[in-house]
């Protein structure tokens, strides 16, 4: 769901203090580029990492499934790397669009639950 006026001002105030002022540019250029296609009332899944060790051993797709079936409702997610793409498809994510940002591509999906 997206956050309360309240809670985005003091990310922003807690990114700007820890990273800067042109990290939090660059990141509110990605979100204002990459938001606008989530559906109505959808959670947001803003990252899924898996140690550099367990790559390729289905954590990934464990972490995923687990966010999936405790998600109630709608769930976006935008990615730069091509790479996750199947992935995201093989868990019923479409792809909403595809949105040029400096030398990356970001890819918004969304899964809809039937």
């Amino acid at each position: 769901m997206t956050p309360s006026a309240g809670a985005r001002a003091l990310w922003a105030a807690r990114t700007l203090l820890s990273s800067g002022p042109h990290a939090l540019g660059r990141t509110l250029r990605y979100l204002d580029a990459t938001e606008g296609g989530a559906p109505a009332g959808a959670w947001t899944l803003e990252f899924v990492g898996v140690r550099p060790d367990l790559t390729g051993r289905g954590a990934g797709r464990t972490l995923l499934d687990h966010v999936l079936t405790t998600t109630p409702g709608a769930v976006h997610l935008t990615t730069a790397d091509p790479a996750n793409v199947p992935l995201y498809r093989h868990f019923d994510f479409t792809t909403l669009g595809e949105t040029p940002l400096g030398p990356l591509t970001v890819t918004s999906m969304a899964r809809v639950p039937s």
